[in-house]
């Protein structure tokens, strides 16, 4: 149900036309917005990116100390650009702000992994880039989950071989976060941070869902006209989300807080055809209401359904983060965030002004 003090807020009821995101050509080949396979597989995978940073804060609400980003030639950093192209244009976003993500496809195309994460702001207080944490914790999952198997190993029986085609193993979201993070612990360029983290693995072969969420990023998976599942969001006390964190002796107390990867939640289940799955950051969560999101999803579904070829999974993602940006800045209408504040006794109007970043996708069953 959707709150509103004076007036109704609806939905602006134009789909855009179909157009073709960018899409880096590591993950998915240039002719395809889809996470196609080499072997052919009972899921065709169907994926979409949308992020909006922040607005820019004035000069009084700055942090007293500079920042220092990601120099120019940093690995990481031209991983980060070349994921930042694929972007909302409408919105204009050239920054995910202080979250990231990573869209990459198993090895063999097995499948996909699909991680967000959001650094922790109170880091620029002591001089550090928040986001530099989550960028160097989405690059190492990446990496490795680029390089395992999305379920069990898999051969092509034409073959005449019962080896897999190519080396490798499987590995779950945990173990993915968890090597992730101990690379970041390991790299001398991260001199400390901390960000949430949620990553899903969606196996083409069997279709089965694997998830882990530590924090307050989120995933949901919609199933028809209803939400299938809601991952509930991981906090130490209100607006302190559990994180993974790389700490200093010098840390002031309130930053000393990190968790581990095995204390993040985890989630499996068997997908269905056209399920739709969401990862979000909270910039979604505490401004729009999962009631509105389903509202959006089956509007976009109608005003596609005379578009084919249309990647709707960028399409929802597109209108997920455009929505979510208007409800940052709409004070006649009651937030999840507002609501939240008020359970803990805190006052606060309207939505919350944050980065949000969403991938989502869609999962198609071959005929």
């Amino acid at each position: 149900m959707l709150l509103v003090r004076r007036s109704c807020y609806i939905f602006e009821n134009r789909i855009p036309s179909a157009s073709v995101p960018w899409s880096p050509p590591l993950f998915f080949p240039a002719h395809s917005r889809c996470a196609h396979t080499a072997l052919r597989r009972p899921y065709k995978i169907e994926i979409g990116v949308s992020f909006a940073g922040k607005p820019a804060l004035d000069a009084q609400q700055l942090p007293k100390k500079k920042t220092i980003a990601f120099s120019r030639d940093h690995p990481i950093a031209q991983w980060r650009n070349g994921l930042l192209k694929w972007e909302n244009k409408k919105l204009r976003s050239v920054s995910a702000g202080e979250d990231f993500f990573y869209v990459t496809q198993s090895i063999n195309s097995s499948g996909v992994s699909l991680g967000i994460a959001d650094g922790v702001g109170g880091w620029s207080e002591d001089g550090v880039d928040p986001s530099l944490f989550s960028q160097a914790l989405m690059y190492y999952a990446s990496k490795h989950a680029s390089s395992s198997w999305a379920g069990e190993p898999d051969f092509d029986p034409i073959e005449g071989t019962s080896k897999p085609e190519k080396s490798g193993q499987s590995l779950s979201p945990v173990d993915i976060m968890s090597l992730g993070y101990e690379d970041v612990l390991n790299d001398p360029s991260i001199e400390c941070g901390s960000s949430t983290a949620c990553i899903v693995n969606i196996d083409a072969q069997s279709g089965k869902l694997l998830a882990a969420n530590l924090g307050d990023s989120s995933f949901s998976i919609l199933r028809s006209s209803s939400i299938f599942h809601e991952q509930k969001p991981q906090t130490h006390y209100f607006n302190c989300p559990r994180q993974l964190a790389k700490l200093l002796p010098t840390q002031r107390p309130h930053l000393r807080i990190t968790d581990r990867p095995e204390h993040a939640d985890t989630f499996s289940t068997q997908l269905r055809h056209e399920d739709l799955i969401i990862l979000s950051t909270d910039g979604l969560g505490d401004n729009v209401h999962p009631g509105e999101i389903l509202a959006l999803a089956s509007l976009l579904r109608r005003g596609t359904a005379d578009q084919p070829g249309v990647n709707f999974a960028q399409v929802f993602a597109d209108k997920l983060v455009e929505y979510a940006v208007g409800c940052m800045f709409a004070y006649d209408k009651i937030s999840p965030f507002e609501l939240a504040a008020q359970d803990e006794g805190f006052k606060h109007v309207g939505g919350k002004i944050d980065d949000v970043t969403i991938v989502t996708a869609r999962i198609v069953e071959n005929i």
